[in-house]
């Protein structure tokens, strides 16, 4: 991200975060990347953050970073900060309503939510102090069942969470740590480091399967024909006719983002960068983007 303090005559100030319908936004450690899979992919500005989770607003996007968390317009040639101290090692960010007081941050030290100051500044408080253990308390991943209602993966397990962070209850989901999550209509998916996956259907959790060899989970997603995507430590496994199969290049897959539309996938490693394909068979590298990628949006004439 840039720096405040820089001097306003730099060359880099003409930067401005500018995107199209058609864009895929990828979060990297070297900054936000925009492009097309098969196109052109350019860097957005001179930002060197790392960053870990894009989330998209009306009027811009929201960036969860090692560095913080941070805001920006559509347009605009600055991301405006809006951690505080306390904030840092952001991990996951979501949106309970529209304005920034709204945001709920799971980071290293625990689940964030912030409350307005003067000027529009956020003052962030730690809603995982109760929890006993750091293990607990790093939170990796969010979900959002509704406004009062959320989801937390830890280093310790799957924890619901209640009244805004007041009230913290265990799922069958212990003891493992956990780093993805996926929503599919009222059901959810939780993917664990032990290649376990849980299901949470009508009010019941079960042990769904196991992705073997040894494999994390580190993110899941839908593909455009209702199989089951995980990406792991060892690369992609779909999921088919109740058995995982290996595909794409085999290394740790953090983000995968799918054309509903079509067979077009993009999917980002760290290391190891961003890859894509439009038929689930051959691969291809995008040598321009940094080679950690933490998360992809799809365009959003997608949405």
């Amino acid at each position: 991200m840039v720096d405040q303090s820089e001097d306003e005559t730099k060359p880099t100030r003409q930067w401005v975060v500018a995107w199209e319908p058609t864009d895929w936004l990828v979060a990297t450690q070297h900054g936000l990347w925009l492009g097309i899979p098969g196109g052109r992919w350019v860097s957005s500005g001179p930002y060197e953050h790392a960053l870990n989770t894009l989330l998209r607003r009306p009027d811009g996007l929201v960036a969860a970073a090692d560095g913080g968390l941070w805001a920006v317009s559509r347009g605009e040639p600055r991301w405006r900060q809006l951690h505080d101290e306390l904030l840092t090692v952001v991990q996951d960010v979501q949106m309970t309503g529209p304005a920034d007081g709204g945001l709920v941050a799971a980071t290293g030290y625990g689940l964030h939510v912030p409350h307005a100051i003067e000027h529009g500044a956020l003052r962030w408080s730690n809603r995982s102090d109760s929890l006993s253990g750091p293990s607990a308390r790093f939170s990796t991943c969010l979900l959002l069942l509704d406004a009062d209602t959320w989801l937390v993966g830890t280093e310790a397990g799957l924890l619901r969470v209640e009244q805004g962070g007041g009230r913290w209850s265990e799922t069958p989901v212990v003891g493992i740590g956990v780093r993805a999550l996926l929503q599919v209509e009222a059901d959810v998916w939780v993917g664990t480091d032990s290649g376990d996956l849980w299901k949470f259907s009508d009010d019941r959790w079960t042990h769904h399967s196991r992705i073997r060899g040894g494999r994390s989970v580190l993110c899941l997603a839908i593909s455009s024909d209702g199989r089951l995507v995980a990406g792991t430590t060892q690369g992609l496994a779909i999921l088919h006719d109740e058995q995982w199969r290996s595909t794409g290049p085999r290394l740790p897959i953090k983000t995968i983002a799918l054309d509903p539309g079509s067979a077009t996938w993009v999917v980002g490693a760290s290391p190891g960068g961003l890859w894509w394909t439009m038929d689930g068979d051959r691969w291809q590298q995008v040598a321009e983007v940094p080679k950690g990628v933490g998360h992809i949006l799809t365009p959003e004439r997608f949405s």
